[in-house]
């Protein structure tokens, strides 16, 4: 066959995930109910580094015991949190995993061979024989030559869970029984690569007669490490990922909960655990006052920027909306330093802040946002004007009493107008005099390394927000990292520019 075309491929191994499972975990340090947002966060973030999966592997493990009533509905879930993304999946089964028929039916991933644009992956479900004594079936050690001789010249990658090599010095069996009659097999059948999971630490690559070996880490276990495989005919790059941050002190200003109009499945008790798990010291709980104020439709519709009345007459209720039900609800998580609440707040047309004077008081933090600007019209307001009312807003956003300036230039993109790179020295200027931070926020948005380049310059500070809406964007912060790089912006310069919560006192613009 002609020259294989490259493949990246996502390897997964270990979640152990327990969810409907009617089972209690025994160990403390596996995080098993993480394991469908890790896999997820895991996906995220290769795609933050541009690369695009062609395959996701799954080495085994899926649940952390399979016997359980409800385990074959975790394993759909798992199933279906890949196949959602449209991405091919191989998976096989781990000594936890039991059921090997039930567990192929449900990945839809049977032993043998599997064709992956050019490559053979062999699939291998190895058969319990004596407690956790496994061993390989014989018809399956044949299954490396058959497919050498079915496809000559065809890159071939075996997957399984149990390693082969190195021999690992320890009483549980992590080996095969017939480890050597495996590893002969793949010799003689010219496998590239053989791939492996259950060595929760895993082994990194190395080659033995021709096959590469290599061990992938456990999902379920800190720092959340998996694999990066990229395939180019015969030679495989292997790049190990771990989604918790080596970062200290990092603060996510702008983490929304179940009480937002536009949340997808965030809720902020998962908030929480996941930031926590993944290394953020201080999480900021933030909803927009907008969607806590009026019903769905009306808020959504922006009305309420030029119609006063709107808001005047929610005020005057006892609840104010839903205001009351969210303060109740975040008062119940907040803990400082490490768990903030706060607010996302718009203006009104006249240049007032939509915020009934009883809600002023009493957040830690508050996040001004430029969602529309009355009179601005998608495809119809050339970019000068729009310019113009954008200065506008934001010198009235600043007279306010906010923390930090949410996503500074989003508005321009989302009304179909190029971002403004001239105005980047003016607004952080305006910033600077006000004392606001400038957040770094993907959300539906790519930050501008050059703006917050001219903000540290200026001594803004300048906020991280995973705007999370839902729960597995919540502590991904490598992108963010990565624009603080960009902008010139070292390790060394986080604790005097990076904003936290309480840092220094609000300043009002003249």
């Amino acid at each position: 066959m002609s020259a294989a075309q490259p493949l990246d491929i996502l390897v997964i191994a270990d979640p152990h995930f327990v969810s409907a499972a009617n089972h209690l975990c025994a160990h403390s340090n596996r995080h098993v109910r993480l394991g469908q947002v890790l896999i997820r966060k895991a996906l995220w973030r290769l795609q933050h580094l541009g690369v695009k999966p062609g395959l996701i592997v799954l080495l085994g493990d899926m649940v952390d015991d399979g016997s359980k009533p409800g385990a074959a509905s975790d394993w759909q879930t798992l199933a279906g949190e890949v196949r959602k993304t449209g991405i091919p999946l191989l998976a096989v089964p781990g000594n936890h995993d039991d059921d090997h028929e039930a567990f192929a039916r449900v990945f839809g991933c049977e032993a043998g061979v599997h064709l992956v644009g050019d490559y053979g992956f062999l699939l291998f479900h190895d058969r319990r024989v004596d407690g956790e004594v496994f061993r390989r079936p014989a018809d399956q050690l044949e299954l490396p030559r058959r497919a050498a001789a079915m496809y000559p010249g065809r890159p071939l990658i075996a997957l399984q869970h149990h390693p082969h090599d190195p021999l690992i010095a320890a009483d549980y069996p992590y080996h095969l029984a017939n480890r050597e009659a495996v590893m002969d097999g793949y010799r003689e059948a010219g496998v590239c690569l053989s791939l492996s999971g259950h060595l929760h630490a895993g082994q990194p690559a190395h080659l033995v007669d021709g096959v590469t070996y290599a061990t992938a880490p456990a999902l379920c276990e800190a720092p959340y490490r998996f694999l990066h495989v990229r395939l180019e005919g015969r030679q495989a790059s292997i790049q190990e990922h771990a989604l918790r941050l080596d970062t200290p002190g990092l603060t996510d200003v702008h983490c929304h909960t179940e009480m937002a109009y536009c949340a997808s499945n965030v809720n902020i008790a998962d908030d929480i655990r996941l930031s926590q798990a993944l290394g953020i010291e201080t999480l900021c709980i933030i909803e927009h006052a907008f969607q806590l104020y009026f019903p769905k439709e009306e808020a959504w519709s922006f009305r309420w920027q030029t119609h006063p009345g709107m808001a005047k007459a929610v005020w005057a209720t006892p609840e104010r909306g839903r205001m009351l039900s969210y303060w109740a609800l975040a008062q119940g998580f907040r803990a400082p330093p490490r768990i903030r609440s706060g607010l996302e707040l718009d203006l009104c047309a006249d240049g007032s802040l939509l915020l009934a004077p009883e809600d002023a008081e009493g957040w830690d933090v508050l996040v001004g946002a430029i969602h529309e600007i009355p009179g601005v019209k998608k495809g119809v307001t050339i970019q000068e004007e729009a310019e113009s009312l954008f200065l506008r807003d934001v010198g009235r956003l600043l007279t306010h009493p906010i923390d930090v300036l949410a996503h500074p230039f989003r508005f321009f993109p989302r009304k179909a107008l190029a971002k403004p790179v001239h105005l980047y020295p003016v607004v952080a200027d305006m910033l600077a005099q006000a004392g606001v931070a400038a957040e770094i926020n993907f959300h539906t948005n790519e930050p501008e390394p050059e703006f917050f380049r001219i903000c540290a310059e200026r001594g803004v500070r300048i906020a991280l927000g995973s705007d999370s809406h839902e729960v597995s964007e919540v502590g991904e912060f490598v992108p963010h990292l990565r624009v603080l790089a960009a902008a010139g912006i070292a390790p060394a310069d986080f604790p005097r520019l990076l904003f936290t919560p309480g840092q220094t006192p609000r300043r009002r613009t003249t």
